[in-house]
């Protein structure tokens, strides 16, 4: 079976940045512009935790040609919109505008690569931003706290141990000679990938792309990632007690890394429990025994090794104990019990269409294609629907089998 995925042309520039371009002949005048460095969390250290987000922000203060808060401002002047992520692998940038308008978002990228100032007066308020962001959505919201201990837990040596927020006493201690010599190790042409998808030709694009990015030369050697993070020998429980209204509880598992062939099976595991209205855990816990106000289920697909996350919010007055129970019994039901052929192709039809649907727009068909090639392998994507198809109800029970095991997890409940 072939694959809808629209084909894509790359080229690579002497100093080893690579442009891959997706033509979608959709005469919509429209292109989204993405540059994708291969740098995240997972490349930071204990002690400087959080650089890679930080720098993400400083991205947009002043550079040689540009004031602070100019970048934005040209891309709205060109009627574009802008945004950046910094995830646990890699950072993100986009602009989304109109194709005749694509050069001055490669422009205004190269410029940034090349000549960022980082003036410590731009930096220090900042900080305070950051910081904010991280009482805002970790320590003073009950779920970001739960979602960043688990990290804690879950893994104990490898960068994964924090998420890409950071810990606040780094926050507070990073000096900008810290953020200057993390951008001169990773934002270099050899450790980024620009991706063009839209109404546009390659050709426009490589002459851009090389005016642009072609003189600009690499500063350092890319350090490598060595942490491995060491078996689970036992499965772990935590309490933490936090500020909040109801008690929340999450279980996770070690699962491989995203080029692993099971990966697709977890994430129609994952879509089986949680996708939508008529999914296992939504019926069960929300709908029918109205224990809790929210629930997730999902597989991580990063560069090395993540994790399959339970997480719930329960309803007032609902213990976390209670719930785990349900979770565990749904856990188990998956590992003792084929799925029925009928929810498994109804879930596959979903998570099909859900595919064949996200391919309309060139953001997240930016986003599909940037966020396998940063992490270094495309193959998964490619081979993506023809997976889904393959999955049979004995492959989906033996996945279950291989990595829900109850004596390697970890499980964190939060209570008042």
């Amino acid at each position: 079976m072939g694959t809808t995925l629209p084909a894509y042309k790359t080229k690579t520039l002497d100093n080893g940045l690579q442009i891959v371009v997706v033509p979608m002949q959709n005469d919509t005048n429209v292109v989204s512009t993405d540059i994708f460095y291969k740098v995240g969390s997972r490349n930071e250290i204990m002690g400087k935790t959080g650089i890679a987000h930080m720098l993400e922000h400083m991205n947009f203060k002043s550079s040689k040609n540009l004031q602070a808060g100019e970048f934005d401002k040209e891309v709205k002047s060109i009627g574009g919109v802008n945004n950046a992520s910094t995830s646990f692998d890699y950072t993100h940038y986009f602009i989304k505008s109109s194709s005749d308008n694509m050069k001055k978002s490669i422009e205004l990228y190269a410029e940034l690569m090349q000549n960022l100032t980082l003036k410590d007066e731009e930096f220090q308020p900042e900080r305070d931003v950051v910081t904010e962001e991280r009482r805002w959505r970790t320590d003073n919201n009950p779920l970001g706290y739960l979602y960043f201990k688990l990290f804690n837990n879950a893994y104990v040596y490898h960068p994964y141990h924090w998420t890409p927020i950071g810990f606040m006493n780094d926050i507070r201690t990073w000096t900008i000679e810290d953020i200057k010599s993390f951008h001169k190790t990773y934002y270099q042409p050899q450790n980024a990938i620009l991706v063009v998808t839209g109404d546009i030709e390659p050709k426009v694009v490589f002459d851009e792309a090389q005016k642009a990015f072609g003189s600009i030369e690499n500063t350092a050697d890319i350090p490598e990632v060595k942490f491995v993070e060491p078996e689970q020998d036992g499965a772990k429980r935590v309490l933490i007690h936090k500020e909040s209204e109801v008690e929340m509880i999450a279980i996770t598992f070690h699962i491989p890394d995203f080029k692993n062939e099971d990966q697709t099976t977890l994430s129609v595991i994952s879509e089986i429990l949680y996708s939508g209205k008529s999914s296992r855990l939504y019926k069960e816990l929300v709908d029918k025994k109205r224990l809790v106000n929210s629930v997730y289920a999902y597989n991580m697909e990063n560069t090395d090794p993540g994790l399959f996350i339970f997480m719930a919010t329960c309803n007032p007055g609902i213990k976390a104990k209670d719930v785990e129970k349900e979770l565990i019994k749904q856990i188990k039901l998956l590992k003792e019990k084929k799925v029925s052929k009928k929810e498994l192709e109804k879930v596959k039809i979903n998570t099909k269409s859900d595919f064949i649907y996200s391919l309309e727009s060139s953001t997240s068909v930016a986003n599909l294609y940037g966020s396998y090639l940063v992490r270094g392998d495309i193959t998964p994507l490619m081979h993506y629907e023809e997976n889904v198809s393959n999955i049979t109800p004995k492959v989906l029970q033996e996945v279950a089998n291989k990595y829900f095991d109850f004596n390697k997890s970890t499980t964190v409940i939060l209570k008042k």
